[in-house]
């Protein structure tokens, strides 16, 4: 599984805040399921979970570790929200947020890292169509590091119409993991 994302610090965090929503019946959305650690959390809490990668190999670990409980997961490979149909109540994503520098190799071209630059490239193509995929009361929940640059983020998701709140932190060695809470005020 070395092309998929394992799960780590940022995947335990995310998780660790959806111990505290309510989840029965919900319809969520995981983009980036990586090795579908969260989608089957969501899943076994009773979510009516649509989960997506754009990496090929995610969505096959994401269905052969949900292939168990014979799960009703809708599992599909997409770029973003390009193959997603419908609004859901919760949208959940642990982008690839950390920043190319000049040669640093904390993310280098490794995909399931690497957020371009500035750490945010794939982040502002999520939130300019994340609206068009929220159900009415719906927010998104999105990890990303102090290294993306929490202000940064926060204002590109107000210039888009949301109210965003810092909902966790956690400090680890190398940054700061934080999950903003975004809703649509439109």
């Amino acid at each position: 599984m070395n092309d998929v994302y394992s799960p780590a610090e940022d995947t335990f965090l995310l998780a660790d805040v959806l111990e505290r929503e309510q989840l029965t019946g919900r319809a969520v959305l995981e983009i980036g399921c990586g090795s579908g650690y969260l989608t089957k959390i969501m899943a076994e809490r009773k979510a009516n979970v649509t989960a997506i990668d754009i990496n090929p190999a995610a969505v096959e670990a994401t269905k052969k570790l949900l292939s168990v409980e014979k799960s009703s997961v809708h599992i599909v490979q997409s770029d973003l929200f390009v193959k997603v149909r419908g609004k859901f109540d919760l949208i959940v994503f642990n982008p690839p947020y950390l920043p190319e520098g000049d040669g640093d190799k904390i993310a280098g071209s490794d995909t399931r890292y690497s957020g371009g630059r500035s750490g945010r490239k794939t982040i502002e193509r999520f939130v300019i169509d994340c609206a068009a995929h929220m159900s009415e009361g719906g927010k998104a929940l999105i990890l990303i590091s102090s290294l993306t640059g929490e202000r940064a983020v926060c204002s590109l998701f107000e210039e888009n119409g949301f109210a965003v709140h810092v909902i966790a932190r956690k400090k680890v060695p190398w940054e700061e993991l934080i999950v903003i809470e975004a809703r649509c005020r439109l």
